[in-house]
């Protein structure tokens, strides 16, 4: 059994580094921040608020089988974002990508070591 050591982590952040501009494509990044108080007396309701970063990511759809054994979990359309980000995705961020706004519906990282990606499976808003 091999062990991974802090420089065979590096090399793979290097490696995934080096192919990013070959691999993945331009996202914004909205880190939820909170929510405004709005005005229920003037009919204002309260809005999400956000912080946008610009990042990259891979992208691909979900397969017609992967929607298929979510059972309704997923539908066609719903997208995979392979994110290499140190802070952990949450649920109340959203994704903007194609012009369009994902919401976040499971999300997974890949760990060797440490976490080296997020793997974030999303459906429009």
């Amino acid at each position: 059994m091999t062990i991974l050591t802090p420089k065979d982590v590096d090399d793979i952040k290097s490696a995934m580094e080096e192919l990013a501009p070959f691999t993945e494509e331009p996202i914004t990044y909205r880190t939820y921040t909170g929510m405004t108080e709005g005005d229920p007396v003037h009919g204002i309701p309260a809005e999400s608020t956000y912080t946008n970063t610009a990042e990259t990511a891979m992208t691909r759809n979900l397969s017609a089988e992967e929607v298929q054994k979510s059972g309704g979990y997923y539908i066609l359309g719903d997208m995979e974002f392979t994110i290499r980000r140190e802070v952990k995705p949450e649920y109340e961020d959203r994704i903007i990508y194609g012009g369009l706004t994902w919401k976040p519906k499971k999300i997974d990282k890949t760990f060797l070591g440490e976490v080296l990606w997020w793997e974030v499976k999303a459906g429009r808003e």
